[in-house]
């Protein structure tokens, strides 16, 4: 008796494991993960690179901190993606000849790997955006002050309706 039930035990194991290596075999190949980059992060990766410092009229959209890493091989070092700066772009940074519409705020975020850091939505200057800085070049028609808006995530933030 006990034999049996030992028996019926691992032809039943024996069976799920055929069962399942089988089906893994039949699974179509677009089932299996892919190391792949997704067609936004090949968008992305190609957009801009990695360095270890932002060069002149570019900016940055991510920061990396790693211990004994490429940036600094006996300590801590901060490594920055570089973009080039675009009209609707996320940065960390507002390269000269734009300005910003919005700001996000966040702990360890995308702009400080160990701290707050803001990012600002850049905006190439023109007649009848709402802008947080009057460009050179650019007078403004109206202003819109917020606590915590658009251009001042913790304070009093002033926006600008620009006319150029």
């Amino acid at each position: 008796m006990k034999r049996s039930r030992i028996r019926t035990a691992i032809t039943a194991a024996t069976g799920a494991a055929a069962l399942a290596l089988g089906g893994l075999a039949a699974a179509p190949a677009a089932a299996a993960p892919s190391s792949a980059p997704s067609a936004q992060e090949s968008a992305t990766a190609a957009s801009g690179f990695w360095a270890c410092t932002v060069p002149s009229g570019k900016t940055y959209s991510d920061t990396d901190r790693r211990f004994r890493g490429t940036c600094n091989p006996s300590g801590w070092g901060t490594s920055y993606y570089v973009v080039d700066p675009a009209d609707g772009i996320w940065a960390c940074t507002v390269p000269s000849g734009y300005t910003y519409t919005d700001t996000d705020r966040r702990y360890r975020g995308n702009c400080n790997a160990t701290d707050y850091g803001t990012s600002y939505l850049l905006a190439e200057p023109r007649t009848g955006i709402w802008a947080c800085t009057i460009p050179s070049g650019f007078s403004y028609t109206d202003t819109d002050r917020r606590y915590r808006g658009n251009c001042n995530p913790t304070g009093w933030g002033t926006s600008y309706l620009l006319v150029g």
